[in-house]
């Protein structure tokens, strides 16, 4: 007999009250509405509070007095959630950015009988492919690479669901027998990475699939000034370089994720220059991630 589902939606927000309402929207108007979101708001404002309880949906909202990041973040929603219901059977995490198509969590949902976890591919403001899983089929990695449109993907993917090694983790769906077999996501990365760690973990635990044939948008909003969005990216693409570096030498699910870090060090000397800022930067994050063993925001 299958046992009844009660799912709960964690959602991490900072300073985003338009996309956070967007996203508790298209929750709303899901085919299979979450019993419970649970809205995390790092560094409370009361604009984010008001937006949480005008959404028309069963919602708990947990202000947090500075911002920790998403790890952080989703760790202290999922555990309220548990709090509040202890019967939770799936967790549905996502970043306030993104928005569900009607039938996506229903598409998760029964995918996740046969998985720990399971992901959608997500999409740009243009509806292409914005950002996929590591598929643990070797010939299917260079295919995955290849593919631009939802439309693509299935035409060279299938729409039958497919095991990943980790996934970006803007919406996933994870089991409640995972969580309690792995816990949570660690607190330590800061930002970027967090997510890969937490998928390795629950894929190796339990496997992970993700969906061909269902994309979800991940519409983050623009920076305010051309120097903003330069330091805040060089801010984010070195946390990045540091994780990657860190989960590459140190993680015993890493599997063959050693062979993307010197494509994203190449990545950010052609992003930020050739010269010696650029170097002196990337030295250090990588002797933080490899030789002390540490993630950005530990």
């Amino acid at each position: 007999m299958t046992l009844p589902i009660y799912l709960a939606a964690v959602v991490v927000t900072y300073r985003r009250e338009a996309e956070l309402g967007r996203l508790l929207a298209s929750l709303a108007a899901s085919t299979h509405r979450p019993d419970l979101t649970v809205v995390v708001d790092n560094a409370a404002s009361d604009s984010t509070r008001e937006v949480v309880e005008n959404v028309g949906i069963a919602t708990v909202y947990v202000p947090l007095p500075e911002n920790p990041g998403p790890g952080a973040g989703w760790k202290r929603g999922m555990e309220t959630a548990l709090e509040r219901q202890p019967e939770v059977t799936h967790f549905l995490v996502l970043d306030d950015d993104v928005v569900l198509p009607e039938d996506a969590v229903e598409r998760l949902l029964a995918a996740s009988e046969a998985a720990a976890m399971v992901c959608p591919l997500l999409l740009n403001e243009n509806r292409e492919i914005w950002a996929f899983p590591e598929p643990m089929k070797k010939e299917l990695r260079r295919k995955i690479r290849e593919v631009k449109t939802p439309k693509e993907a299935v035409a060279s993917l299938g729409c039958e669901p497919l095991a990943f090694a980790w996934c970006t983790g803007a919406c996933v769906l994870v089991r409640r027998d995972a969580v309690d077999a792995v816990g949570f996501h660690r607190t330590d990365f800061w930002m970027l990475g967090e997510d890969l760690e937490y998928s390795m973990r629950v894929a190796a635990y339990g496997g992970g699939l993700f969906l061909p044939d269902v994309g979800v948008p991940h519409l983050p909003p623009g920076a305010s000034s051309v120097g903003q969005a330069e330091a805040a990216n060089r801010r984010k693409f070195r946390s990045l370089l540091q994780n990657l570096a860190y989960l590459a030498l140190h993680h015993p699910a890493s599997g063959h994720l050693k062979s993307y870090l010197p494509g994203n060090v190449r990545r950010y000397f052609r992003t930020f220059g050739w010269n010696l800022r650029s170097l002196r930067e990337v030295t250090v994050c990588l002797a933080k991630g490899i030789v002390l063993g540490k993630p950005a925001g530990a």
